[in-house]
C-alpha cells in the first residue's frame, strides 16, 4: 500500500514538476523587455549597464543599493555607468561625470553629485559647482576644468547618447544586460532587489 501511494505522489510531482519550472521562467514583457536590434558587446564576459540621471530620485535610492551588487559580482561581470539628460537638462553633471571617471575618480563624483542635487540642494547644472565638488573628492580644479571640455570627454558624451538611443532607453533607472534585455524598476515589481535578481539571471543564462 506504502509503495502504491508513494509511487502516486512521484506520478504527481514528475507531472507538476515541467509546469512549476515553467511557472519560474522570466518571461519578455513582464520580468525585461528585448533589445530590438540588439547591441553587440565586444567583452568575454556579461556586461551591464546601469543607466541613470542625476535629477531622478529614483535613480539616487538605486545607486548605493546598485554599488553593492556591482561589489558582490564584479568578478563576474563587467559593469558600467551610463548617465543621460532629458529636456531642458543640461549636459554639465554628465559631463562632469565623464571628466572625473577619466582623471580616475568617476565612482566618487557619481556619489557626490547625487548628494549635492538630493541632500545639499546643489545646482550640479552649474560648472562652478562641479568644479568645486571635483576638488571635494580630490582632484585638481583647473585640471578638471580644462578636462571637461577635451576632446575624450565628448567623446564620451557623444557616446553616451549614442548607446541610451541603441538601447531604446525611455525611463530611468534602468539596467541593460548584453545589449539585449532593458530591465527596470516595474519589471521588478518595485523592488529593487528583484530587479536586479532579473538582472543576474538574464546575464548567466545569456552571456
Amino acid at each position: 500500500m506504502t509503495s502504491l501511494l508513494q509511487r502516486f505522489w512521484l506520478l504527481v510531482l514528475l507531472v507538476l514538476f515541467p509546469v512549476l519550472g515553467q511557472a519560474e521562467e522570466l518571461s519578455v514583457g513582464f520580468h525585461y523587455d528585448l533589445i530590438k536590434p540588439p547591441v553587440e558587446m565586444s567583452g568575454s564576459k556579461p556586461e551591464i549597464y546601469e543607466v541613470f540621471n542625476f535629477q531622478c530620485p529614483h535613480c539616487d535610492h538605486l545607486a548605493p543599493i546598485f554599488d553593492k551588487w556591482s561589489q558582490k559580482n564584479k568578478d563576474r561581470f563587467v559593469i558600467k555607468h551610463l548617465p543621460i539628460y532629458w529636456g531642458k537638462q543640461t549636459d554639465t553633471p554628465v559631463r562632469a561625470f565623464f571628466t572625473a571617471e577619466f582623471m580616475g575618480k568617476g565612482e566618487e563624483m557619481r556619489t557626490a553629485l547625487f548628494k549635492s542635487h538630493f541632500r545639499d540642494k546643489g545646482n550640479i547644472e552649474s560648472r562652478d559647482t562641479m568644479v568645486k565638488l571635483a576638488q571635494e573628492i580630490g582632484l585638481d580644479a583647473n585640471q578638471f576644468a580644462a578636462n571637461m571640455d577635451s576632446f575624450g570627454v565628448m567623446g564620451k558624451l557623444a557616446q553616451a547618447r549614442t548607446l541610451a538611443k541603441a538601447f531604446g532607453v525611455n525611463s530611468t533607472p534602468m539596467v541593460v544586460v548584453n545589449g539585449k534585455f532593458r530591465v527596470n524598476s516595474e519589471h521588478g515589481s518595485g523592488s529593487w532587489d528583484k530587479m536586479l535578481e532579473i538582472v543576474e539571471t538574464l546575464a548567466v543564462k545569456n552571456p
